[in-house]
């Protein structure tokens, strides 16, 4: 059975329908508990709510007159013919300003349709919200200030969602957008020389902490750029990081100007080394950790053998270019993350951090030392250097951390005492032999301005003629407690470079003094022989000093005689001491090339310098089985026209071999200690050969 249609309804039945529901949002309006208004079809308001009235939204405006009255702008008015023909709904703020200040509202306009969908009136609401804008309205200016405060600075901001891995840039520096961009691991964008720096501050970060960071981008093109990132993960409510957030600022400009400020404060001019305030911060750190976590860490001191003397006879310029050579050798010694500074003038200092033991520090020892002895080109010359090492370790955090540089520096002590050009590593036991010997050093000091220091002669026997030839000066210290001293008394005097060189002053011009007395008194002691220390080279001027007392003093050339060991023949400068002898050779000054056989001159040193007398050490003397060493050195001193001095002869054994062997002069207890200088005179008078 076919359905039938539902019968049309009559227009009249319409329109009453529309009436009665329109009176019925009339009333709904009326009473409504918020600011409402009813707009009829053709746009004339029909009703308002009590408190649209309250709030004189619509002032002077009577129902039955057209809405747009009311409305603020052409915007609003066609907004509102647009939802009566179509309705389309409209929303926009509005600011009144009131008796009690100025407020915002909220406006809306909405269609009301019949069961058609035919649009029979407007509903217009209006709500309070002022505190909602004001809200919205910071907030939004607030991130318009963080976006301008971010483009004013160059700063990036890069969020990432750890849960959807949604990764959100602000796109305000989008030079560092090309780098700072990562998938998974933060540190594909940092330069590989900073990675593990890196890793370890990221490993010591905690969850829900802010982190700084600065490191070189890992770019491709080669530009060094510096970044300095904040970074922080943000928890959620189960305590696990849901949000990673970056902050990034290119520093590279900073960085640059920090390190020319810190260059300034903080580097050696010169060598481009940290210099004494920088280490003294590194060094605080570094007992800092000694202290927290228990880190042993070495102290190195350093000085350069003989600097003065490269700087007073090849100049300044050389000793530059020693100090310039020595900074690079530190710098390939020793681990990069250790503090190698220059202290001032000659002194060096390394901190070694993280040591396990002796071992460690040694190691680094060994390999500058290895490195020093390569030959330093300057000015076309070609000249050696050598250092002078002490070190010491520091590992118990109770210990005062100053004892530390005293520990070092009485390592460098010792290792200057034993002949320079080594290194030591301090024991407990150099603390007492150090005090020692500084008091030595001390009370030489004051003997030498209180005149104790004076010579003993010990006679030189010419073996052919059975005569005195000559005497020995040996320095002797007549100490007012002690009585007279030998010099092995106070041999650490004469290792120290300022008394060797007063002690050697002395012991000239006391020797030049006696001479002259002696050829006033008519006394024939033949020729003095006084030894010169490598200190009293240094000064470059020896020649001309020793020929200028011997005119002040009226003593010939031809009665002094000067003793050179082999290592300063063969030391530091040997050209020096060669220019020199050379000078006082041709002065009339005669040559002796003192303990012959115990250093290491070969024969082509002895073509080289200009030697009248070889002495031969009275060790050999005295042992029998060097009898033939002894006989090649008498041997090759007569083949080469030098004068042979046999030392040591303290028996008549020993004179008759010497005999044999064809010596030239021998000295020794067999005829004579060591005499004061009143005993001379009658020594002379009364020798029998």
């Amino acid at each position: 059975m076919a359905l039938k249609p539902a019968p049309l309804m009559a227009a009249d039945d319409i329109h009453a329908q529309l009436r009665l529901r329109m009176a019925s949002f009339e009333a709904f309006v009326a009473h409504a508990p918020f600011a409402a208004a009813l707009i009829d079809r053709s746009g004339r308001l029909v009703a308002v709510s009590p408190e649209w009235r309250d709030e004189d939204l619509t002032p002077n405006l009577r129902p039955g007159e057209p809405f747009a009255r009311c409305l603020m702008n052409l915007e609003d008015v066609e907004s509102l013919d647009r939802c009566l023909a179509s309705g389309e709904s409209f929303s926009r703020y509005r600011a009144q300003t009131g008796h009690d200040g100025q407020r915002i509202w909220r406006s809306e306009f909405a269609a009301c349709r019949d069961d058609e969908g035919t649009i029979f009136a407007v509903i217009v609401t209006a709500r309070d919200v002022t505190g909602y804008a004001q809200t919205a309205l910071r907030a939004e200016r607030n991130e318009q200030r963080l976006k301008l405060a971010l483009e004013l600075d160059d700063l990036m901001v890069r969020e990432v969602d750890l849960k959807t891995g949604e990764v959100y840039v602000s796109g305000t520096c989008l030079e560092l957008e090309k780098w700072c961009l990562f998938d998974r691991d933060p540190l594909e964008i940092v330069h590989e020389d900073d990675r593990e720096r890196m890793a370890q501050i990221m490993r010591a970060r905690r969850d829900g902490e802010a982190a700084v960071f600065e490191f070189r981008l890992n770019r491709d093109d080669g530009v060094e750029t510096w970044v300095r990132s904040v970074g922080k993960r943000f928890l959620g409510a189960d305590g696990k990081p849901e949000r990673l957030v970056n902050l990034f600022k290119d520093i590279t400009d900073r960085r640059r100007q920090t390190e020319a400020v810190e260059n300034l404060a903080f580097r050696d001019p010169l060598t481009g080394l940290p210099n004494r305030a920088y280490f003294q911060r590194k060094f605080q750190e570094a007992v800092d950790a000694c202290e927290m976590a228990g880190e042993i860490f070495g102290l190195i001191m350093i000085d350069v053998d003989h600097f003065k003397d490269i700087n007073d006879t090849l100049g300044h310029d050389a000793g530059d270019a020693l100090l310039r050579r020595l900074a690079d050798v530190l710098r390939h010694a020793f681990r990069s993350g250790d503090t190698v500074a220059r202290l001032g003038g000659d002194e060096f200092a390394v901190i070694l951090r993280g040591l396990h033991g002796e071992a460690d520090m040694l190691r680094p020892i060994k390999s500058l030392q290895d490195l020093l002895r390569q030959p330093i080109q300057h000015g076309g010359r070609s000249f050696s250097v050598s250092a002078s090492i002490g070190a010491a370790l520091h590992g118990d955090p109770d210990a005062d951390p100053s004892h530390i540089f005293k520990n070092a520096d009485i390592a460098l002590y010792r290792a200057k005492d034993e002949g320079r050009n080594r290194s030591i590593l301090f024991d407990p036991s150099m603390r007492s032999a150090l005090e020692q010997r500084l008091e030595l050093l001390r009370d030489v000091r004051a003997a030498i301005e209180a005149d104790e220091f004076i010579l003993y002669y010990q006679p030189v026997i010419d073996l052919e003629s059975g005569s005195v030839a000559g005497f020995e000066a040996l320095m002797r210290w007549a100490h007012p407690e002690q009585g007279v001293l030998t010099p092995d008394r106070f041999m650490a005097a004469f290792e120290d470079q300022d008394l060797s060189l007063k002690l050697g002053d002395v012991a000239f011009e006391t020797a030049l003094k006696q001479m002259r007395a002696w050829l006033d008194a008519g006394v024939e002691f033949g020729r003095v022989a006084v030894n010169i220390s490598a200190a009293q080279f240094r000064s470059g001027r020896l020649a001309e000093e020793v020929q200028e007392r011997l005119a002040r003093w009226g003593v010939p050339c031809d009665r002094l005689t000067i003793e050179v060991t082999e290592t300063v023949y063969m030391g530091w400068a040997s050209d020096v001491v060669s220019d020199t002898v050379r000078k006082l050779h041709a002065a009339g000054v005669m040559i002796a090339l003192d303990d012959f056989g115990t250093g290491y001159a070969s024969l082509a040193n002895l073509r080289q310098f200009p030697i009248d007398r070889l002495k031969i050490d009275k060790g050999f003397v005295q042992n029998a089985e060097d009898a033939a060493i002894v006989k090649a050195v008498i041997t090759l001193g007569g083949s080469m026209g030098m004068k042979v001095v046999a030392e040591g002869v303290e028996d008549q054994d020993q004179l008759e071999a010497l005999a044999a062997y064809g010596c030239d002069q021998v000295q020794g207890y067999h005829f004579s200690r060591p005499m004061p200088p009143e005993r001379v005179p009658g020594f002379v008078d009364g020798f029998v050969g």
